[in-house]
């Protein structure tokens, strides 16, 4: 018992460490409403700052730990102001890309200015020890403790007590709502970051020398256990940040005490911890499917995936051209190198850019592939071809493994969750010795000897029969690593264009949309992840060879699969344009040793041998530039006088004459030694560019989120196509007729007109028909309708004591609907009466209890929602919930494409284009849709939109259809319009269909029976006519008003 107490003390340290950084992100989430992922690297540039003005610059150590922090907090603000503020409508995902990019910049700056030299930071606190529990512990421990404590308290009170905090929440709830009432969020974003930084400035000054000898990369990472803390916290509770924080540590050091000492397999365990308590929290608090409440990320822009055979023919033989015979070893190295980080970026395209899942562990699944590959070929002789195999193979099934947590959780979230997994498995299978030949114990095979640190050795291995030794025989692995990512690249653009790509990109873009057209969530978050570990294995394997081939021996724990080398890795996704597979071969450009880096040193090289020469031009410049100043700054001559004014004159006269003489040639030496000055330290630091790559790659990250957040890839897509619009008319009328040539393919010729339909039987409980209502801008082509035989078989829907339960208050109870087919049900009622929440329990996207919901004999209550959508439901949405970036035509693909699984592997190869299905074809011209396919859905206006999403919903051939205010923001003539289209769906297809509507006129007009809700409960059932009568429904929503009389009259002829 007193080992455990004095574990435990020794622990509060550190406890109270990743409070404090826990502290400062739950500041700045509650006051900016961003996750600030440099909170470690900002307690790092305190760290370093600190010792570096008490240690080499000799301060004291009170004004060295001032300066510490005061810089930090500057680095917070200015941070927030130039970059976070032009991005305060970005989304919450950009953000925190952003503080990603704040991360590489610290870091690459710490590294440029303190090396790799071990550096211990100096303490400020006592050094005295106390005995407790036969533990000696250092007083210096429970100082830290009660600072953090009285640190945690009193910020608490600012959140729970004073107007500023008050006012922080509100910011972060509502930005909007607060500034109506005076609170401006910039100042108070300002306010929070300026809490935050400083947090982390005290942390790197009281709490860094815990981490002695200084590391930026182990400081960093202290976002990890700090992300944990804050998460069980729900980035608001202070005090339980605190408790959880002190937890936390002492699990840790238990397991290290009590475990990894004595099983040293088991080293790095401790350091899953943190991961752990991420899992399982979020497992705990996550959800499937978004609730209706969840606002869907604005991404960034996707590339078409179409391949332009001709000018790829000419770029790849122009590369291969020049690696053979025109570039110097150096620079293939540098293509090479180009080439393989570009090859494990689309694996980043396949994961973030066309499914949205944000992974901060792609590196994770390199290193995997690299490890499995690398010891089957050292421990067990086996050639690399088949150790390839089942390395990408393993990593595919470690991809599966890092999908379940995505299954929950989605957004920041994920990027916490897959953050922690890469430190984890860094630290448990990179950060070992795995020597060759593996040492005799039973889990030498898998950790190697942890006392030995040989690496693991592959000798000189071929992979195809070319060396992997870039050496001596860098041309070929060149090549190698180039056709590689050119296949790699084209799998991708097939999977993009296909089935299985269009599956990606609705879950991406929102995850109800895709789960409603009978699209499996889950399983495309599987597939996602395995497949952007199979590729991230594969380039991992040749990133491995290539960084240790030329000596027989790999070092998994030198850094090249950190935690932080996968944040540069998104870095240089998102640089390069992360939905673009032409950008990922850019975006590499900024990666270690790849062409940006030999780009640098080659320049720098270049002005080393012209530097006495250049340093003579910048002072001629320079004093050229003096002279010109001089002469405009020289005094210039006063107006006539006389008497003694004009003698006083005459003096100054000629003083200002020698001045204006002496002036110029005075500014042209002090300009010219100014420039031989520095210009020999500009020399100098452009000489060392290559060094200097990260940190331009951090800073072109943070202005490209600033400014747009689509990369240079989209960017330069823009561009082109401006110049062909404007100087290639021809090239323009070529694609327009190929687009007007693949949409006669998919839906075939014009559709020529058919009778109308038969009116409406007369009588006074018959509701209209297409006949009766007024003409709407689609009444010509929706008579399509009737000319198509309808696939889906009639079902009635049937719904018997349908109830919901949100925490305490019963949003429905004992609801009970039939549809049946060709009939049109309208739900009505007052706002909160629970319409829509009926919707979403019919179709799964509410938990619901009921005594029976069947669509025919299929009983839906026990299937997830998208399997109620293949079942025969299918549904839209108050807020259209539309796939932004597809376009018209590939939205509709989207809801009737076949669900066969085949097309995840199928589409990797042939992606074939189907024509659409009669029904979906029918659905395009009945509303109108032929002449927009081919635009993006941001490119349609409101109305079109809304037809959109009723025909998208129309597309999957339902037996049932639940439209959720289908005629919100439509004018007169555009509502009737849809009335029109949802009275014929109904009549000529035999559609059961359930209309949640305002708008009574088009209630009253088309409906069959009407169900009238209020507080969740059934007031009224009938027809319209009945509806209109019912005294219930006028009190408690349709009121005495003549037009809604009027309205209701207008149903009969």
């Amino acid at each position: 018992m007193d080992d455990i107490m004095g574990y435990a003390l020794l622990s509060l340290g550190t406890g109270a460490l990743y409070a404090l950084v826990a502290t400062g992100v739950v500041a700045v989430q509650r006051g900016a409403g961003v996750l600030n992922m440099a909170q470690g690297a900002l307690l790092a540039w305190s760290a370093y700052a600190f010792h570096g003005a008490h240690t080499t610059w000799g301060l004291p150590v009170a004004l060295a730990a001032a300066l510490a922090v005061g810089s930090t907090m500057a680095i917070g603000l200015v941070f927030h102001h130039l970059v976070l503020r032009p991005m305060r409508q970005a989304t919450a995902v950009l953000r925190l890309m952003a503080t990603l990019g704040l991360l590489i910049v610290i870091q690459s700056s710490l590294t440029l200015m303190y090396g790799g030299e071990v550096r211990n930071s100096p303490t400020v606190l006592p050094t005295s020890k106390v005995t407790l529990f036969d533990t000696a512990v250092g007083v210096d421990v429970f100082v830290r403790l009660a600072v953090v404590g009285a640190v945690v308290a009193g910020l608490w009170a600012v959140f729970r007590f004073t107007t500023l905090g008050l006012a922080a929440t509100a910011v972060t709830e509502n930005a909007r709502a607060a500034a109506t009432l005076g609170w401006s969020p910039d100042t108070v974003a300002s306010w929070a970051w300026l809490a935050g930084s400083a947090l982390a400035g005290l942390g790197g000054v009281l709490l860094a020398p815990l981490q002695n000898p200084l590391s930026a990369g182990g400081l960093m990472l202290l976002i990890v256990p700090g992300l944990a803390v804050a998460l069980v916290a729900r980035f608001r509770s202070l005090p339980v940040v605190l408790g959880a924080a002190l937890a936390l540590a002492v699990v840790e050091l238990e397991i290290q005490v009590n475990l990894i000492a004595d099983h040293p397999a088991w080293r790095g365990l401790d350091r899953a911890v943190p991961l752990a308590v991420i899992v399982f929290y979020l497992a705990v608090r996550g959800r499937g499917i978004p609730d209706r409440g969840h606002v869907a990320d604005r991404h960034p822009s996707l590339g078409s995936g179409r391949v332009h055979w001709r000018a790829l023919g000419i770029t790849v033989a122009a590369a291969l051209a020049a690696v053979w015979w025109l570039l110097p070893a150096a620079w293939v190295n540098a293509l090479n190198a180009n080439a393989i980080w570009a090859t494990i970026i689309i694996s980043v395209v396949v994961l973030v850019g066309f499914t949205g899942q944000l992974s901060l562990a792609q590196l994770a699944f390199s290193g995997t592939a690299a490890l499995i590959a690398g010891r089957l070929v050292a421990i067990q002789g086996w050639p690399l071809e088949a150790a390839l195999v089942v390395g990408v193979a393993g990593t595919a099934v470690v991809g599966v493994l890092f999908a379940l947590p995505a299954l929950r959780t989605r957004g920041l979230q994920l990027a916490v969750v897959t953050l922690g997994l890469g430190a984890a498995v860094d630290a448990l299978l990179f950060q070992r010795g795995y020597h060759s030949p593996a040492p005799p114990s039973p889990f030498g095979d898998l950790f190697g000897d942890l006392a030995r640190l040989e690496g693991t050795e592959v000798g000189d291995t071929t992979l195809f029969g070319i060396s992997l030794d870039k050496v001596a025989h860098p041309r070929g692995f060149a090549t190698l690593s180039l056709l590689s990512f050119v296949l790699l690249g084209l799998i991708v653009a097939n999977l993009r264009r296909g089935r299985a790509g269009r599956r990606l990109i609705a879950v991406r873009t929102n995850e109800r949309a895709a789960a409603a057209l009978g699209i499996s969530v889950v399983g495309a978050k599987i597939y996602a992840f395995a497949l952007s570990a199979a590729i991230a294995g594969f380039g991992g394997v040749l990133y491995a060879f290539y960084a240790f081939g030329e000596r027989g021996n790999i070092d998994y724990g030198a850094g090249l699969f950190s935690p932080f080398a996968s944040i540069l890795l998104i870095a240089y996704a998102v640089v390069g344009g992360v939905g673009w597979i032409s950008g990922a071969f850019a975006g590499a450009t900024m990666a270690a040793e790849a062409l940006a880096t030999r780009f640098g040193a080659w320049a720098g090289s270049l002005l080393e041998r012209v530097g006495a020469v250049l340093r003579v031009l910048l002072a001629a410049v320079a004093a050229l530039v003096g002279l010109l100043v001089g002469r405009a700054a020289a005094p210039r001559g006063e107006p006539h006088r006389t008497g003694a004014a004009a003698a006083d004159g005459s003096a100054r006269r000629g003083a200002a004459h020698r001045i204006g003489r002496l002036l110029p040639w005075l500014c042209a030496a002090v300009f010219a030694g100014v420039a031989l000055a520095l210009g020999g330290r500009v020399i100098d630091w452009l000489a060392d560019l290559d060094r200097y790559v990260p940190l331009i790659g951090g800073l072109v990250l943070v202005v490209v989120l600033s400014r747009s957040g689509g990369g240079m890839a989209p960017e330069n897509a823009r561009n082109a196509r401006r110049i062909l619009d404007r100087h290639f008319p021809r090239a323009v009328e070529r694609r327009l007729a190929a687009d007007g040539v693949r949409v006669s393919r998919l839906l075939g010729p014009a559709a020529p007109a058919v009778p109308a339909a038969p009116a409406g039987t007369a009588g006074a409980a018959a509701p209209a028909r297409v006949a009766d209502l007024p003409a709407g801008p689609a009444t010509g082509p929706l008579r399509q309708v009737g000319a198509v035989a309808y696939p889906a078989r009639p079902a009635t829907l049937s719904a018997w004591g349908l109830s919901v339960r949100f925490g305490a208050v019963e949003a429905i109870r004992s609801v009970d609907l039939r549809v049946e087919p060709g009939q049109i049900v309208g739900v009505i009622g007052p706002n909160g009466a629970g319409k829509t929440t009926v919707i979403d329990a019919i179709t799964g996207y509410t938990s619901s209890v009921s005594s029976s919901l069947m669509l025919g004999e299929t009983r839906l209550d026990r299937l997830p929602p998208h399997l109620r959508a293949r079942a025969g439901i299918s549904r839209s949405f108050q807020n259209l919930e539309l796939f932004e970036d597809l376009t018209v035509l590939e939205n509709i693909q989207a809801a009737c494409d076949p669900r066969d699984a085949r097309a995840y592997l199928g589409d990797l190869v042939f992606p074939r284009s189907r024509p659409l299905p009669a029904a979906a074809a029918a659905a395009v011209e009945a509303f109108g849709l032929r002449e927009d396919l081919m635009r993006t859905v941001s490119e349609l206006s409101y109305g079109r939109r809304r037809l959109l999403a009723i025909a998208r919903a129309v597309a999957t051939c339902p037996s049932v259809l639940l439209l959720d205010e289908p005629c919100a923001g439509l004018d007169e003539t555009e509502s009737a319009g849809v009335a029109a289209l949802l009275r014929r769906l109904a009549d000529h297809w035999n559609l059961g269909i359930l209309l949640n509507e305002h708008d009574m006129e088009v209630v009253m007009r088309i409906c069959d029976q009407i169900v009238v809700l209020d507080g969740g409960e059934v007031i009224a059932r009938g027809t319209p006519g009945q509806i209109r009568v019912d005294p219930r429904v006028r009190s408690a929503y349709l009121g005495t008003s003549a037009p809604v009389a009027a309205a209701v009259g207008r149903t009969r002829r």
